[in-house]
């Protein structure tokens, strides 16, 4: 069946169907295009999936791609932004029955990343991942740089 889809659309029809089976979708492969199943694996993971994806290089020089997506919603994510109440995103948190929350600041925002860290990091949760990079804006004739900080933390 795998090999004979041809679009995103199937990709997600194909993987709802064995969610809602109740099964784990587990996918892996080395040739083919692997960009419409990780699209379609991003959607999942847009709306509340816990999704991974693991890059694995093989003998023959063409990386494998592998993606799970779990049967259940529990997975939140916030992007940070200045007008942003801590204590509003730390109350949703607790009121949601997820264990994964994806965190993601920009510049000055880190700075509420960390008020709502300070709360659930005393609370039962714990960091999963942390990445920091930059995002790069070009204005006019200069480049502004400001630091994106994103933080997974898992409920313990």
């Amino acid at each position: 069946m795998q090999q004979s889809i041809t679009s995103k659309q199937e990709w997600m029809q194909y993987i709802q169907k064995t969610l809602t089976s109740g099964q784990t979708f587990h996918f892996k492969t080395t040739f083919g295009n692997k960009l419409l199943v990780l699209f379609a694996a991003d959607t999942f993971r847009r709306n509340g999936y816990e999704v991974r994806v693991e890059i694995i290089p093989t003998e023959i020089q063409t990386s494998s791609l592998l993606i799970l997506i779990f049967p259940r919603k529990n997975t939140k994510e916030f992007t940070l932004r200045h007008n942003d109440d801590p204590s509003d995103i730390i109350t949703e948190i607790k009121d949601s029955k997820c264990t994964i929350v994806s965190l993601r600041a920009c510049g000055t925002t880190v700075a509420l990343l960390f008020q709502i860290l300070d709360t659930k990091l005393h609370s039962g949760w714990y960091i999963d991942n942390t990445i920091m990079n930059t995002l790069t804006q070009q204005k006019d004739t200069y480049k502004k740089r400001n630091t994106v900080l994103h933080v997974v933390i898992r409920k313990g």
